[in-house]
């Protein structure tokens, strides 16, 4: 299971392109629960006159850390899971620093699977963004 999970952070931040743009680091890895770091970059910035991070970025890093927490779930190089649904809350604006995410399956069905997503900065009890995302597996039922 240590290799699979090692396999799957060198994914996640190596060999996806996106992810690597935005410098997306995992710092812990569990089934069924991820934490990733992403160190603020100036590029990241939505509103230019108060410097909050742009809501889409935030969004695009909920999504990809929800994805790697499913992708503990499975067994096959040959297993997918796709986004079907996502929905997130934006709670506070995020200041020019670095932000943090902690992922947490809450169902994993046959077919689809449901993450909670927190994102915070200085404070995990004070996050600025919160979403709920579900995914489809598609299982290779030959493995």
């Amino acid at each position: 299971m240590k290799d699979h999970l090692n396999q799957l952070i060198d994914i996640f931040e190596n060999q996806i392109p996106a992810n690597n743009m935005i410098g997306m680091k995992v710092l812990s890895i569990s089934v069924g629960k991820v934490e990733v770091f992403v160190p603020f970059k100036a590029e990241f910035i939505g509103d230019y006159r108060q410097g909050f991070w742009h809501g889409g970025i935030l969004a695009s890093i909920a999504d990809a850390a929800g994805g790697l927490a499913g992708f503990t779930t499975l067994n096959s190089p040959a297993d997918k899971i796709n986004t079907i649904d996502m929905r997130i809350d934006y709670l506070a604006p995020a200041i020019k620093a670095d932000v943090f995410v902690e992922v947490t399956l809450i169902k994993v069905g046959k077919r689809i699977l449901n993450a909670d997503v927190i994102i915070y900065q200085a404070d995990k009890n004070n996050p600025v963004a919160v979403a709920r995302c579900a995914y489809s597996l598609l299982k290779n039922l030959k493995s």
